[in-house]
């Protein structure tokens, strides 16, 4: 069962889609990168909880194969092509067979990006405790 999401996911989403996607360019985050994914973060709707499932059935199934790539993607995805492709995987987060496969992909996934969410989580959490700051996106 595939479950499309409404225009207002989508609006919510994206900006998430583009700053997770950001774990997996060929390059190595810094300080500033953290600061701007934690601010999309904070600015989302969304759980801290939420947020790692956006990124696990959706963002990594998408664009992790980048980091297999010789000469992979290193100064940014293509927003329209990163949106279509999150959105066909985010269609697919129902179905039991694609949970059991990130099921088995994430320890992948978390291997990769273990040492950046330690870094944005709690930059995160601080700007939902100052939500002035999180709205100057």
């Amino acid at each position: 069962m595939n479950v499309p999401l409404s225009a207002a996911d989508l609006l919510l989403r994206a900006p998430l889609w583009e700053a997770l996607a950001e774990f997996w360019l060929d390059t190595e985050l810094v300080d500033y990168q953290f600061d701007y994914i934690a601010r999309i973060i904070a600015a989302s709707p969304y759980s801290i909880e939420e947020v790692q499932a956006i990124h696990d059935y959706e963002v990594a199934p998408a664009v992790s194969a980048n980091l297999a790539c010789i000469a992979g993607e290193w100064a940014g995805f293509d927003q329209t092509w990163l949106a279509a492709r999150c959105l066909a995987w985010a269609a697919r987060r129902q179905s039991r067979w694609y949970r059991l496969r990130i099921g088995l992909q994430r320890p992948f996934f978390r291997r990769f990006t273990k040492h950046y969410w330690q870094q944005i989580i709690p930059r995160a959490l601080a700007l939902r405790q100052a939500p002035e700051t999180a709205a100057q996106v």
